[in-house]
């Protein structure tokens, strides 16, 4: 059910199904020196486009330029403004709309987009939309439970053991393993409870975190397989939803008069 594969006449189809269209979102940037720069595009696309397998639904073709400045220092990332991902974002959901899909599902992939995201949403309300928009920003928090009893490396966050696991089962032929020598040095900024806008920076100096060898294909498998899911369980519960469409109504209503 990928959006790029199909006719004119079946998108016509799924729209008239009132099938939800998801938008896989995830990033361009560097992830060790292991991992491809696409590693949460590819990841997200991945498990959408499994996820709509078991569960209908239609996705879109995955948003790869995102919100990344704080990589901007390692060779490979490529970072959009705040501004310009929020205008990309409202043009493809009112696209996706124009094209008869009145429930959007974003499914992020990459941490960096999640105030962005929740920004997005919020800013939605600006203007009556004829659509209504759902987000899974943390869909990885679905794995947290069951990370903890399989992963042995403590640190987690990018390009770990966990991400580098679900890399290894979802694209293997695309990690440089070999280019992992050690574990992972973090520092700080020495300013606790003051936050800087280089943070990150000061944290993952390596830009990967906890210790990679430690991934394994059947480790990413398990951690795959959950958040599949996950997202699933929501496509199904998204497309049953009543209650947040009346609500978006009541709030265009009293707020906008319309």
């Amino acid at each position: 059910m990928l959006w790029e594969y199909l006719t004119s006449p079946d998108i016509k189809e799924a729209a008239e199904k009132k099938l939800v269209a998801i938008l896989p979102v995830g990033s361009i940037e560097i992830h060790g020196p292991h991992m491809p720069t696409g590693t949460d595009s590819i990841t997200i696309r991945e498990i959408t486009r499994m996820a709509a397998e078991k569960e209908p639904a239609v996705v879109l073709p995955t948003l790869y330029y995102v919100y990344v400045p704080e990589n901007r220092h390692f060779p490979g990332t490529i970072s959009l403004s705040a501004g310009t991902i929020l205008t990309i974002l409202e043009e493809i959901c009112d696209e996706v709309s124009r094209n008869g899909f009145k429930k959007i599902l974003i499914v992020n992939g990459h941490g960096g987009n999640n105030h962005l995201l929740r920004v997005f949403l919020r800013e939605s309300l600006h203007r009556k939309k004829d659509y209504v928009i759902y987000a899974l920003i943390e869909p990885w928090s679905s794995i947290e439970e069951i990370a903890e009893k399989i992963c042995e490396s403590k640190v987690t966050g990018h390009a770990c053991e966990r991400e580098t696991s679900m890399g290894l089962y979802l694209f293997e032929n695309l990690i440089k393993m070999e280019n992992v020598k050690q574990e992972a040095k973090t520092g700080g900024t020495n300013l606790p409870g003051v936050e800087t806008p280089v943070d990150w920076q000061a944290y993952a100096v390596q830009l990967y975190l906890g210790d990679p060898r430690l991934a394994t294909k059947e480790k990413g498998r398990i951690l795959v397989e959950r958040i599949i899911d996950f997202v699933a369980d929501a496509i199904r519960r998204i497309k049953q939803d009543e209650k947040v469409p009346l609500i978006l109504d009541d709030f265009y209503r009293k707020a906008y008069g319309q």
